[in-house]
């Protein structure tokens, strides 16, 4: 064999067992009793603090709201992906019931055109509607650039909310 394929296998052969070294060394303990993940992690998951408390607890006080949403396309839509982390508020919320929230407690209310863009925003990484076929799980995008209507007696820029219920839009 030639000198230089002996020493191209030498090489090989160093890689792989550095490879084989370095796997046994960074592979932490808990790796691979529980499935391909570090077992370690549930515990150390179960210790983060909580913010969100999930739109089931949002329809204990705002049914109305869950029922206007759930016939519209947001019906599959979690209300904190709009609002914000609500833990705090579900937790205290009902115990100010006929004063005003502290601000700690209230959620955001998305009313700026920057926040349906969010989502709505024309975007060229998304699938886009191909010959006029309708698919309610995809994201209607919207040229912000060309649909920024104007009030026509104010002047003023007319936000997405003055026409489109966010929770049926």
């Amino acid at each position: 064999m030639p000198q230089h394929i002996k020493r191209l296998v030498s090489a090989f052969a160093v890689v792989i067992i550095l490879f084989l070294v370095m796997q046994q060394v960074l592979t932490p303990a808990s790796f691979g009793k529980l499935g391909h993940y570090r077992a370690d992690a549930i515990p150390e998951n179960e210790m983060k603090t909580l913010h969100y408390a999930g739109s089931a607890v949002c329809t204990n006080c705002h049914e109305e709201m869950q029922t206007d949403k759930a016939l519209g396309f947001h019906a599959q839509l979690q209300c904190e992906a709009c609002h914000g982390p609500g833990l705090k508020h579900a937790l205290y919320a009902d115990k100010f019931k006929d004063k005003e929230l502290p601000d700690s407690l209230k959620l955001h209310k998305p009313d700026q055109r920057k926040d349906c863009a969010l989502c709505h925003e024309i975007n060229a990484a998304r699938i886009k509607i191909v010959f006029d076929t309708i698919n309610n799980t995809m994201i209607h995008q919207v040229n912000t650039l060309k649909h920024n209507p104007v009030n026509k007696r104010t002047n003023e820029k007319v936000i997405c909310i003055d026409c489109h219920n966010p929770h049926q839009p």
